[in-house]
């Protein structure tokens, strides 16, 4: 388990550096205002995205191990298809995406979707290694394709990440495609309702909580180009994007934590591996956004241009939320290996109660510093209230959220395996 952590934090780091570079790229070529509009590009990609995962989402992963797979393929794809050609046309018609991109977003997310249920799928496989190929791959593509077009063939426009954004998510298709065709055998398609229904059912509350959580982070987006115009919500985008790259810590551990924890219907372990890795998620993010926080804003101003000098304040407030996002996952993930998911949709609803309140308060008045410290108190609201109830429900102890002597052989005792291992 220890290892395949330590891989998918690995591809994770990679694709975070590789991110980085095209932040780069997009902010000293488009500006604040191109970057804005990309923002809102990604932001369409991934509300289909989060649509498509009511049937082919995160419920795969906890169902794969116990039912007929090509029974989860084909609905997962069918309800993809679906949710993507009409939720772009309702988001263009509500003015939530640039109209100018919706095809592209369309089409885009249709890909996005359908690699990402090959995807999930080898992570019920518990095929770490290949599903960590595959998204280093993807990052891969799109940035050099992007390179590509903004260097060599000087397309200096918002259409160029697109294209670049399309070519990885075609690629990894195919590629993801092919490598589950040796789990998914065709059989026949009786019974595929009740199947259905289990998604839905394991699905409706672990996407409900993802597309709430979705806008607690993003929600803020919307408020600050109504009221501050694109240019404001790229500089805040960058923001974002940066602060959330710490992320990729508790991503990787919770990927592999929620693929073992859904593989062994086994509580006491699911509550003693959730709390190992918890502490252990908690302390490298911190060591990371403070070595991040402490770099000044002239480095930041001369990576990203001067038009994004002030990415380092919108951070700071960002930050305890980001500390508190980290704990959340590694719970989250708890609950939707153990099926029960509900829990993360009600935390996911009371964060975004105080997005809503406090957003629309405070970031039409002060804007971009608002929209930072509204966005971490509703973060740590969703981390308590997850804490309360994991605590009450696997009987943690306050006692056991601190590092103990057994937490550190642990951790040794893993990394000198993996040493033998490679040796």
């Amino acid at each position: 388990m220890f290892r395949n952590i330590l891989g998918t934090a690995a591809s994770r780091m990679f694709n975070a550096v590789l991110s980085l570079v095209i932040l780069v790229i997009n902010t000293n070529n488009l500006g604040q205002v191109g970057l804005g509009t990309i923002t809102l590009v990604v932001l369409g990609i991934t509300v289909l995205l989060m649509i498509s995962n009511f049937i082919g989402g995160g419920a795969l992963v906890y169902l794969v191990p116990r039912h007929d797979l090509y029974k989860l393929f084909v609905p997962s794809y069918i309800w993809a298809l679906i949710t993507s050609v009409f939720g772009a046309i309702i988001l263009q018609i509500f003015n939530l995406i640039p109209a100018e991109y919706t095809w592209y977003i369309l089409v885009m997310s249709l890909f996005q979707s359908f690699a990402m249920i090959n995807l999930t799928i080898l992570i019920g496989k518990e095929k770490i290694s290949l599903y960590n190929t595959l998204t280093v791959i993807q990052q891969v593509v799109t940035t050099l394709v992007l390179i590509l077009l903004i260097y060599v063939w000087h397309r200096v426009e918002v259409i160029a990440y697109v294209y670049a954004l399309f070519s990885g998510y075609v690629l990894v298709f195919l590629l993801s495609l092919a490598a589950i065709r040796k789990y998914v055998t065709v059989t026949s398609l009786s019974g595929v309702r009740y199947v259905i229904g289990e998604l839905f059912k394991y699905g409706k509350f672990l996407q409900i909580a993802n597309i709430i959580q979705f806008f607690n982070y993003r929600l803020s987006y919307y408020i600050i180009e109504a009221f501050s115009g694109r240019a404001a919500l790229g500089l805040y985008g960058a923001g974002v994007q940066i602060s959330e790259g710490v992320w990729l810590i508790g991503k990787s551990v919770a990927t592999v934590q929620y693929a073992r924890i859904s593989n062994v219907n086994d509580m006491i372990y699911a509550r003693n591996v959730t709390l190992r890795l918890l502490k252990f998620t908690f302390l490298l993010t911190a060591i990371v956004l403070a070595g991040l926080l402490a770099l000044p804003e002239r480095l930041y101003g001369a990576i990203f241009g001067q038009d994004f000098e002030n990415i380092r304040l919108i951070m700071l407030t960002l930050a305890l939320g980001i500390l508190a996002t980290a704990v959340s996952m590694l719970v989250s993930h708890f609950f939707s290996g153990t099926g029960k998911p509900q829990h993360n949709m009600i935390g996911s609803a009371i964060g975004l109660v105080f997005t809503l309140v406090l957003g629309l308060v405070f970031i039409p008045r002060y804007g971009l510093i608002a929209a930072g410290l509204t966005a971490s108190v509703s973060y740590i609201m969703n981390m308590a209230y997850l804490l309360i109830v994991f605590i009450r429900r696997s009987g943690a102890e306050i006692k056991d959220f601190l590092i103990s002597r057994e937490d550190y052989l642990f951790v040794r005792s893993e990394v000198k395996k993996i040493m033998e291992r490679n040796s």
